[in-house]
């Protein structure tokens, strides 16, 4: 015989009639329930009564259903975290105003009455934020109050999520580190720092645990060594060609130079060697094309007159790229040492079409890199030095969220600084703004787009606007930085004056609904999920 609780199989019997009958509040039929007429009413059917454990099975399945979907819930936020931890711009999480969680004062404040902020440049290393020694290019203030060198005197890397000193890696005299981007732009696996006297320069390579080796630079007559990317020290020196001769070149007060036109120059050999160890990875020269000497840098001399360097050389390491510069010579390489810009000159008509600088190079991702013409033109190039494609304006990269497609590069226009195209692969334009002054973030389904006053959410696929933020408050202020953790973009306003008192304003990214305000000293970095904020007198940890 079954427990009473048990629950048998349920049976409907249907019964031949006018209808089923109303049931009535105590679940059978009654006066109340017939027809104005007097008329019996329908009945509905009897439902079968449940038992105990019915419904302690049904509240249970529903419990699964919840927690399952809770589950699935937890699990996207954190792969989202994850995948925002990758990228410079990415935070784990902005649904909330972050706190202050720690601070780390630097080894060299800036001056309290003093204004400006902090422009050093910066680098991750394995989830560390990496500060290279400060110069006195990385403290902006007035021209009067003479120069700061604000920030650590030494090379430090910090937990970004616990502000905790990592290592730190002691330099001698004269340190240059790279290399680095601004915001923590640059992740590097080794970073490569020269320091020690001019005569006696030492190359100094830190792993991402804040292990070191070290050797001399070994300098020759007329060389010089910059930091490059991927563990490399590039090492720079200009060669003659046959029966050329080092041109002398002097100015006036005036900046007129003799000769006003270089036809004749040395060429500059490059030669790219491990950092570690020294061997040698790879060598190239590029070549000396005519110039006019105004553009070339200029010196003074002990007894005041004024000439050009002929022979002057500078390296800019990028993340994938080594840009060489020089009176009359400019190349830029790619960490392999595969030559980018010949490409770009080719496809742009050579100098008839003004190729700029090549420190104007954009590393565009996935092997790509963007040679800016001054047509107004961009020559897109790939890894292996050849020309893709050429568009018009300028590729604007670097402000990707991670969860977003890349299937579109934007372009501006640099002609009038307003508004931008969206550029398929195939170089067709699949939608254009006209009314923005830039773009703060691609993100997932939204590109968030500077409009001066005012904050616009265009949707990526069409470019229709779906919301509009306005900055009342936001006056005099300029946007900086911008951040967002896949539902949320912050952006950093900081005061044009150059004081204190930035603010960072929170919008959902979907409706442009503001979520919070909350005040920051100074400029922010993404690192490993978590936001620093770096002020004159140091870093703080938000959370």
């Amino acid at each position: 015989m079954p427990r009473p609780d048990q629950q048998g199989p349920v049976v409907f019997e249907l019964v031949e009639g006018d209808g089923p009958e109303m049931v009535g509040a105590d679940g059978a039929g009654s006066p109340g329930d017939a027809d104005p007429d007097g008329a019996p009413g329908p009945r509905m059917p009897r439902l079968p009564r449940l038992s105990r454990r019915t419904w302690l099975v049904v509240v249970a399945t529903v419990a699964v259903v919840v927690l399952a979907v809770t589950a699935v819930d937890l699990v996207r936020d954190h792969r989202r975290a994850d995948l925002m931890r990758t990228s410079p711009v990415g935070v784990a999480s902005l649904a909330g105003p972050p706190e202050r969680l720690w601070t780390l004062r630097f080894d060299v404040a800036a001056p309290r009455a003093d204004e400006g902020f902090v422009d050093q440049q910066l680098v991750t290393m394995d989830g560390l934020l990496v500060m290279p020694p400060a110069t006195v290019q990385s403290y902006t203030q007035d021209v009067f109050t003479g120069s700061v060198r604000v920030g650590f005197r030494d090379v430090v890397a910090v937990d970004p999520g616990s502000g905790e000193v990592a290592w730190r890696v002691p330099v001698d005299e004269n340190p240059v580190c790279g290399p680095s981007g601004y915001d923590a732009s640059m992740s590097v696996d080794a970073l490569v720092c020269l320091h020690g006297p001019e005569d006696a320069r030492s190359v100094l390579t830190i792993a991402p645990d804040g292990t070191t080796r070290s050797r001399a630079a070994d300098l020759a007559t007329g060389q010089q060594v910059f930091p490059g990317p991927d563990g490399m020290l590039v090492r720079v020196d200009r060669v003659a060609r046959a029966g050329d001769t080092a041109a002398e070149v002097t100015c006036n007060d005036l900046g007129t130079c003799t000769p006003s036109f270089l036809k004749e120059g040395r060429d500059v050999r490059v030669v790219a060697e491990d950092a570690a160890t020294g061997a040698e990875r790879w060598t190239s020269t590029v070549e000396f094309t005519p110039v006019e000497t105004v553009t070339c840098q200029q010196v003074v001399g002990e007894d005041g007159a004024t000439a050009v360097d002929v022979d002057q050389v500078t390296v800019r390491p990028g993340a994938e790229s080594v840009t060489v510069e020089g009176c009359g010579v400019a190349g830029t390489l790619s960490a392999q040492g595969v030559r980018l810009d010949r490409a770009a000159v080719a496809t742009a008509d050579g100098a008839d079409a003004g190729l700029m600088s090549p420190a104007w190079v954009n590393e565009l991702g996935r092997g790509m890199f963007g040679f800016e013409t001054d047509s107004m033109e961009t020559v897109v190039v790939d890894a292996e030095g050849e020309a893709v494609r050429t568009v018009d304006g300028w590729v604007r990269a670097g402000m990707w969220s991670p969860d977003a497609p890349d299937d579109l590069w934007f372009v501006t226009d640099p002609s009038d600084g307003m508004g931008f195209d969206a550029v398929r692969e195939d170089g067709s334009v699949a939608w254009k703004d006209r009314n923005s002054q830039g773009i703060l973030l691609v993100g997932r389904d939204v590109v968030v787009a500077d409009g001066g006053d005012r904050v616009v959410g265009l949707d990526r696929e069409t470019g229709e606007q779906v919301w509009v933020w306005e900055g009342d408050d936001m006056t005099e202020m300029a946007r900086y930085r911008t951040v967002t953790d896949g539902d949320t973009v912050a952006m950093v306003h900081l005061p044009q004056d150059g004081r204190t008192g930035g603010k960072v304003v929170a919008l959902d990214l979907r409706t442009g609904e503001e979520q919070w305000v909350t005040p920051v000293a100074g400029s922010i970095a993404a690192v490993d999920g978590s936001l620093v904020a770096i002020s004159k007198a140091g870093l703080t940890g938000l959370g």
